[in-house]
């Protein structure tokens, strides 16, 4: 039984581990592995810790331990399911025919989109297809390691695919979700364009884009891309912990 208990700690470590394979090793898939390794660890080492407290008289100390961080995982797990269930929630909200989408952008490794980017624009390019007279903002600046802004190759990989150039807007500046949204409201507002807009993003990432869409005085949607399963771990996990600080502190 023991073992596979610990079955999912190590399958977890797996899947946090993964995304090294493309590069990705950010705050999100350097914490599920500190996780999982804790996990197992704890699991591996209990029973002789708790053997040794025992024998040195300190099996109170041990047991208000466990309960401890035992509470703190339980709440941690909770914390993110309700998160979760938000963020799905939030990426189901369909936009009306025709809204302006607003292509929030992603790294881009010298000239060519990082497999986040990618899965966006092929969003971004289906959803614009299907509405015609729709317009669409590509924004995202230019970052480290990157040869030209995102809002360039945004537009760029579009064209290629067929939508053409006069539907789509810059928006060069931003460098964080908060910018994207906050210049792309000022961009709407110039062309005398609805608030009213459909924001292309990855699953993950559309409940924390409404919250900031609002705070612009707009009235979003979403365009949801399938994020590629391979990134899923480490960007799902940091999304948590930028929802949670989002929520707590503000994102300015």
């Amino acid at each position: 039984m023991k073992r596979l208990i610990l079955l999912f700690p190590a399958a977890g470590l797996l899947w946090y581990l993964w995304p090294v394979s493309v590069g990705i090793w950010n705050i999100g898939n350097m914490l599920g592995t500190a996780l999982c390794l804790f996990l197992l660890l704890w699991g591996t080492l209990a029973p002789k810790l708790r053997r040794k407290a025992e024998a040195t008289g300190h099996s109170k100390a041990y047991r208000t331990g466990t309960r401890f961080c035992a509470g703190l995982l339980t709440a941690g797990f909770i914390w993110a399911g309700i998160l979760t269930v938000q963020m799905y929630t939030a990426a189901k909200q369909t936009p009306p025919s025709n809204t302006t989408a607003i292509v929030l952008g992603s790294q881009v490794r010298g000239d060519e989109p990082s497999l986040d980017l990618w899965a966006r624009i092929g969003a971004a390019e289906k959803y614009l297809k299907e509405n015609p007279k729709a317009l669409c903002i590509a924004s995202g600046g230019q970052g480290k390691g990157e040869n030209r802004s995102e809002a360039v190759v945004i537009r760029e990989k579009l064209i290629e695919r067929g939508i053409s150039a006069e539907r789509i807007l810059l928006e060069s500046r931003s460098k964080s979700t908060e910018e994207n949204l906050r210049y792309s409201a000022e961009l709407l507002k110039e062309h005398g364009l609805s608030s009213h807009v459909a924001i292309v993003t990855d699953e993950y990432h559309q409940l924390r884009a409404s919250w900031l869409a609002k705070q612009k005085g707009l009235t979003s949607y979403a365009v949801s891309a399938n994020s590629p399963r391979i990134i899923l771990s480490a960007m799902y996990t940091r999304e948590l912990l930028a929802l949670t600080a989002t929520m707590f502190i503000g994102e300015k």
